[in-house]
């Protein structure tokens, strides 16, 4: 297990800005098929993520719609965020129960939606007991046991040098900005 970035000259990537605001989804390539990951952390220098995989591959193919670009994995782990676990549970949840109500359109496209909204655990779990599934934190503890030792996740760092990352970050840090105005502006309309 390796924190630390290999080379000294990369020393200065952990002192830049890190973001998590909103998620920049993109697709790796693994075993031949593209899987889904959101980079958490991400600056103009790369992003973390969890994932099932566990990858050794140093390099890793990335797509963003028809992007594509090479990220290198610089450092991995064993996942030990039960958070992230916990939010992965929920979300598999969300959609057995979005395979249950195909009679309502509207309500199962909301929860597709909801599936793709990152954190917001606490809001997922209430709308779950709005369904009919109510689970008790004992029983969910128990839940991310298992599924710690039955699929166990990982944790990667991965460095991109690309000028289409920079423009995918720039992209995100513009539209960030905007939607951070407007919420500043609407707080301050209602007086929140």
């Amino acid at each position: 297990m390796n924190h630390t970035l290999p080379e000294d000259k990369n020393a200065m990537v952990r002192n830049k800005e890190r973001h998590s605001h909103i998620n920049i989804g993109l697709r790796f390539r693994v075993h031949d098929k593209w899987e889904t990951l959101d980079a958490l952390g991400w600056n103009d220098v790369g992003f973390h993520f969890y994932h099932i995989h566990d990858l050794h591959e140093p390099v890793l193919e990335l797509k963003r719609g028809i992007t594509r670009l090479d990220g290198t994995i610089v450092w991995r782990s064993p996942n030990e965020n039960d958070e992230m676990v916990l939010a992965a549970l929920v979300n598999e949840l969300i959609f057995a129960r979005s395979k249950d109500v195909v009679n309502d359109v509207a309500l199962q496209t909301r929860l597709i939606k909801l599936i793709r909204a990152t954190g917001m655990v606490a809001e997922k779990r209430k709308i779950l007991a709005s369904l009919g599934l109510d689970i008790a934190d004992a029983t969910l503890a128990n839940m991310i046991a298992q599924r710690r030792q039955d699929h166990p996740m990982f944790h990667y760092g991965v460095k991109v040098e690309s000028q289409a990352w920079c423009e995918v970050v720039e992209k995100a840090l513009s539209v960030s900005s905007v939607v951070i105005s407007l919420e500043k502006w609407s707080n301050a309309l209602t007086g929140k």
